[in-house]
C-alpha cells in the first residue's frame, strides 16, 4: 500500500528521516544499515547506491523492513516498523541525497504491515499500533517492563 493510504495511526512521517533499513541478502540472513527515507508525492521513498550490496538485495527480493531511528534505551521515543516490498521508481524530493543523481537507484516501498510503538515512561506503559490489509487498524497497550 502506497503511504497516502496508511491509516493516519500509523503513518507517522515525523519518525522518517535517516532510518535502518534491512534487506535479505541472497542465503537469507538479514542486512540492516541506515537509509534516507522520505516521502515524496504520496510514495515512501529511499534511494540506494547502484552497486551496493543492498540494491542487490533489493533487486534479487524487493522485500524489506524499515525501523525508524531511536536516540537511546530511554528516551522515550516512538518506533515505527514498516514491512514493506521495493518498487523501482524514480526522482524523489529535492534534499534527498540521491535526487538529481543518475547514479542512485530508487525505491517507493509498498508497505505490508506497519506497527509503531509508544511509551509512556512516566506510567511504565507501552502502547503498540498495528495495522494490516486483513486486520485493520489495532491497538493494545500493557505495562513494560
Amino acid at each position: 500500500m502506497s503511504w497516502s493510504a496508511l491509516p493516519p495511526e500509523v503513518a507517522r512521517a515525523d519518525l522518517l528521516g535517516l532510518v535502518y533499513l534491512g534487506t535479505l541478502r541472497p542465503d537469507g540472513r538479514p542486512r540492516l544499515g541506515p537509509a534516507e527515507a522520505h516521502v515524496w508525492e504520496g510514495e515512501l521513498m529511499i534511494g540506494v547506491m547502484p552497486r551496493s550490496l543492498r540494491a542487490r538485495d533489493l533487486a534479487r527480493d524487493p522485500r524489506c523492513t524499515l525501523q525508524s531511528a531511536v536516540a537511546g534505551p530511554d528516551t522515550g521515543d516512538p518506533e515505527l516498523k514498516l514491512y514493506c516490498r521495493a518498487a523501482a521508481s524514480a526522482g524523489g524530493p529535492p534534499g534527498a541525497w540521491w535526487s538529481g543523481r543518475e547514479d542512485a537507484v530508487v525505491y517507493a516501498l509498498e508497505v505490508d504491515e506497519a506497527a509503531l510503538v509508544e511509551w509512556n515512561l512516566e506510567r511504565g506503559l507501552m502502547t503498540v499500533t498495528s495495522w494490516s490489509p486483513a486486520r485493520g487498524v489495532r491497538a493494545a497497550t500493557r505495562a513494560y517492563p
